[in-house]
């Protein structure tokens, strides 16, 4: 969670201290054990030290994440055997040296920098999209962090991008790359080439009872049933929460007046505008309007033209000056005002064509206003109510019994981790669809999980593993329908690769490409000007990787539209760019990038000679030999 809530930070830093997953120990040079330190030191590198509990913590965190991705828990001598504990030991160590070094340069970041850093991150904004310091607090607090916590970490995430940003900034590509990497990405290629369809080729008979049997007991293993899991889901957003939410008529019809440009369509009128210099001037002017002497008259004795004085055909929201506005939309078509004390002046205005506005009456829209004013309740109420379930949750409550006492609904879906019902149809509906399978997939029946956040703050989702079904072996008589299309998809590509390799073997032996695909009975294709890595209209991507693996003049094939169909095509160009072509900006930056890694690495090396790293090797083997996750 801290790692979301820092989503601003990312960049260089984060890149960089990622990829010191691939250094090991023997970079660090740590020594086997060392004495003198306290019973919670698990590891120091210069000034800087790892307690046992923060690496723990971390480990433990870090453990989750990868059985979630495995869909599966992980024993210790999985750990040890993924190199987890060395991968994230060296990252706190890098992270260590890091700090080390920029508290001995005396870089420093001020109380009113990092607050600053704090209340510009997005993920702590509020309903009205300002920082919002109890939305913030109630964020941290439900995600197990303090604020005195999270401030010292993104006070030093800031401290170690200063010094790998001084570090990094202002490398250069070298010509000679930049020169390779423009020949690489500029090469060009034209091609001939064919689709082969199963349309093309004969539909294959169906197969005996035995030899379909036969087919089914020497792949059993792909049809088996896979493991199914029934997950109770408990799901809290504002709209679930919406209804419980008290809106009064009062409230409903304030909305509307303050929104009425939303329920209608405004009154428009043409206006015109005069300003005058002088209060006795307007006066003047009025007086003769007032006798009979026309707007236009008094308009063209000032010299001015029509494009002067209109305001255009106008609301009376597109009027800024608001006594103008108000006298404007007082007048009956055609009328003229008297004077007007505007901002800018004495002004008289008049008015041409009136277009009548429409709006929906209150009783039409009054149900949606009264809706949207429940969410907006709800939305504001929703991280209390997330504080009483976890509250409920810390007291051993199960979610059914916290929905009851909410006012919410558990929902119970029987799914495989592709979220697949038993029937093989795919469940249309299920929360936070992705993180719920994965965690679900890795934990086990009854146990409590942590909730999953929904995306921008939307609302939060807990589940719960209530029962397992575990893999099983269909029979035959069971699977026959996926037998039989199995077996047909396997008689189908074995036919279209003796195809391909046919017409190859006629072009090998002197047929023109063209020819060959022709007395085959494929339509002939052509793309020109086709490069690495780009689309090209018309053109299937699944050709391009073979394409330029051909060489010119060479005949190649690779399949097509997932594996259902194969692509045969001829190389008839290939074009080098001049040694003198320019690169593309963004691989370029790209490599650029690459290469601040690197010195980034290099430096953290020569870094840990000069600080030396040390580590309790006792304290690690005990996290890690008795805190995996199983």
């Amino acid at each position: 969670m801290l790692e979301s809530l820092r989503k601003s930070s990312t960049g260089i830093v984060a890149k960089i201290l990622m990829g010191l997953l691939i250094l090991s120990f023997a970079v660090w040079g740590i020594a086997d054990v060392f004495r003198g330190f306290g019973g919670q030191t698990l590891a120091t590198i210069g000034d800087s030290e790892i307690t046992v509990p923060e690496f723990r913590q971390a480990y433990q965190e870090r453990l989750q994440q990868i059985s979630q991705q495995l869909k599966r828990g992980i024993t210790p001598d999985q750990a040890r055997a993924f190199g987890i504990p060395d991968q994230l030991l060296n990252e706190q160590l890098a992270e260590a040296a890091l700090n080390d070094q920029a508290k001995s340069l005396g870089l420093a970041l001020s109380d009113e920098e990092i607050a600053r850093r704090v209340q510009a991150n997005p993920a702590f904004h509020g309903p009205s999209g300002s920082f919002d310091p109890g939305y913030f607090n109630q964020l941290l607090r439900s995600n197990g962090f303090t604020e005195a916590r999270f401030v010292e970490a993104e006070r030093g995430l800031a401290l170690r991008q200063q010094l790998i940003q001084s570090l990094g900034g202002g490398i250069e590509v070298p010509e000679v790359l930049k020169g390779a990497l423009a020949r690489y990405e500029g090469e060009e290629r034209s091609v001939n080439y064919a689709m082969l369809t199963p349309a093309s080729l004969t539909a294959p008979a169906d197969p005996s009872e035995e030899e379909l049997r036969k087919f089914f007991d020497e792949r059993k293993v792909a049809f088996r049933a896979p493991e199914f899991r029934k997950i109770g889901v408990l799901v809290l957003t504002p709209e679930a929460l919406a209804s419980a939410e008290s809106v009064s008529e009062a409230e409903v019809e304030a909305a509307y007046n303050a929104n009425l440009s939303t329920y209608g369509t405004p009154e428009k009128r043409v206006v015109q505008q005069l300003v005058f210099p002088s209060q006795d001037e307007a006066n003047a002017a009025a007086e003769r309007i007032a006798a009979g002497t026309p707007f236009a008259d008094i308009v063209a004795e000032r010299k001015l033209s029509a494009k002067d004085v209109d305001l255009g055909d106008v609301s009376r929201a597109d009027i800024v000056d608001k006594q103008v506005a108000d006298a404007a939309f007082s007048l009956a078509e055609n009328g003229t005002s008297g004077v007007i004390a505007g901002r800018f002046g004495p002004v008289i205005v008049h008015i041409g064509a009136i277009t009548p506005g429409s709006l929906q009456p209150l009783a039409d829209v009054a149900p949606a206003i009264r809706a949207a004013l429940q969410v907006n309740a709800a939305r504001r109420a929703m991280l209390t109510t997330y504080d009483s379930i976890e509250d409920e949750r810390a007291g051993g409550a199960q979610l059914a019994e916290i929905a009851g006492k909410m006012g919410l609904a558990v929902q119970n879906f029987d799914t495989s981790v592709q979220g697949q019902a038993p029937d093989g149809t795919a469940i249309a509906s299920f929360p936070a669809r992705s993180d719920v399978l994965r965690g679900a997939f890795a934990t086990e029946v009854g146990a409590e999980n942590d909730p999953v956040q929904l995306p921008q703050n939307a609302g939060y989702v807990w589940y719960q593993v209530d029962e397992i079904t575990p893999p099983r072996e269909r029979s035959f008589e069971e699977a026959r329908a996926q037998v039989l299309d199995r077996w047909k998809q396997d008689r189908t590509a074995q036919a279209l690769d003796a195809r391909v390799e046919e017409i190859k073997a006629q072009i090998a032996a002197g047929t023109p490409f063209d020819q060959a695909i022709s007395q085959a009975g494929l339509e002939l294709r052509a793309a020109n000007g086709l490069r690495r890595g780009r689309t090209a209209d018309g053109v299937p991507q699944d050709i391009m990787a073979a394409v330029f693996e051909t060489p010119e003049g060479g005949v190649g094939s690779s399949l097509a539209e997932a594996g259902e169909s194969r692509l045969l095509f001829q190389v008839l160009r290939a074009t080098v760019p001049a040694a003198t072509a320019a690169a593309d900006e963004k691989l370029v930056s790209d490599l650029r990038q690459n290469l601040q890694n690197d010195l980034m690495t290099e430096y953290l090396v020569e870094l840990q000679s000069r600080l030396g790293a040390r580590i309790n090797r006792a304290a690690l083997d005990q996290i890690v030999g008795t805190d995996a996750v199983n």
